[in-house]
């Protein structure tokens, strides 16, 4: 089996980690599309968006912090620039704008606040406390959860959310009632109802090829709760279980190289929808799943039906 080689166009750097990045300029690659070059501590480029950081106030020249947010299983690379004002998991007073409420598409009731941020951006940050939407402050104290794209994800200082059925890591019984359209983010979703007919959401571009249809009853494990206010499912998948190993067919091995000389064997599998599984691999793996049809590997995770795995070398 040939090894297929893939150029990657950064460097290898680490995910989760934060690195200083110089600015190098502002190019425009479509109508209304502007990026900023920015170069690593390596001294090779990357292209970050504009639009979403337009007001950091950032300038070509300038050395910012940026951390790697995600780095995917084809070794391209995103970056989160570090705010100019705030740093996640903080808490901080946010200007009260207005407050509202509404039924939220799964039919709650929703009580929420919309508050300003120091570059004049206005967030809505939900609450449940009704005490406090009725009398609210000038000045609202909010947990900074997240910033991703620029955007400030804010849950009100000392509320915790909790369900009194549901239990983070523990699989629960779902009926998918319907389907919708979510007006915050334009994405679609399956509704589910859990036994004591409360709704939750779930992503369905995930989960389309697992034949989802209404009225069906499901099964999820209860990942965790979301800063947008409700829990992450992710339903058990038709074929694999987490812990288990199966035996998977062998697509091919890659080298991933990047831009700073640093090489990554994968090794490329297939499930049992033919969507790829990549597993980084070292050259003595590689090697030897090179020729090989079929490889053992053991489950280790699935999000979003995306199977994360390890390989078992007998």
């Amino acid at each position: 089996m040939h090894i297929k080689k893939v150029n990657i166009p950064n460097a290898r750097l680490t995910e989760g980690r934060s690195y200083p990045f110089h600015i190098l300029k502002v190019i425009s690659l479509a109508p209304d599309e502007e990026w900023f070059v920015m170069q690593d501590p390596n001294g090779y480029k990357i292209l970050v968006p504009k639009d979403f950081y337009h007001q950091y106030g950032f300038t070509p020249g300038q050395t910012i912090t940026c951390r790697v947010d995600k780095i995917n299983c084809n070794g391209r690379m995103f970056l989160e620039p570090s705010h100019p004002h705030y740093t996640e998991g903080n808490i901080y007073d946010f200007e009260l704008v207005n407050k509202g409420r509404r039924k939220n598409i799964i039919n709650q009731d929703e009580r929420f606040f919309i508050v300003r941020d120091l570059l004049g951006n206005e967030w809505k940050v939900r609450t449940y406390d009704e005490a406090l939407w009725e009398n609210p402050p000038d000045q609202v104290p909010c947990k900074l959860k997240r910033i991703k794209k620029g955007k400030l994800f804010l849950v009100i200082a000392g509320e915790e959310v909790r369900h009194p059925n549901l239990e983070t890591g523990q699989i629960y019984p779902f009926t998918i009632t319907d389907e919708t359209v979510n007006p915050d983010d334009g994405q679609s979703y399956y509704i589910l109802e859990d036994s004591t007919g409360n709704r939750h959401l779930l992503r369905k571009k995930y989960y389309m090829h697992y034949g989802f249809r209404k009225g069906q009853q499901i099964e999820c494990r209860v990942d965790k709760f979301a800063s947008e206010g409700y829990f992450l499912l992710e339903p058990l998948h038709p074929c694999y279980e987490t812990g288990n190993t199966y035996r998977f067919p062998v697509e091919r091995v890659e080298e991933l190289i990047f831009t700073d000389g640093f090489n990554q064997k994968v090794v490329v599998l297939a499930d049992c929808f033919g969507e790829e599984v990549k597993v980084f691999a070292d050259d003595q793996v590689a090697a030897y799943y090179q020729n090989r049809d079929t490889a053992e590997a053991r489950v280790q995770r699935i999000r979003k039906s995306r199977l994360e795995v390890e390989l078992v070398i007998i």
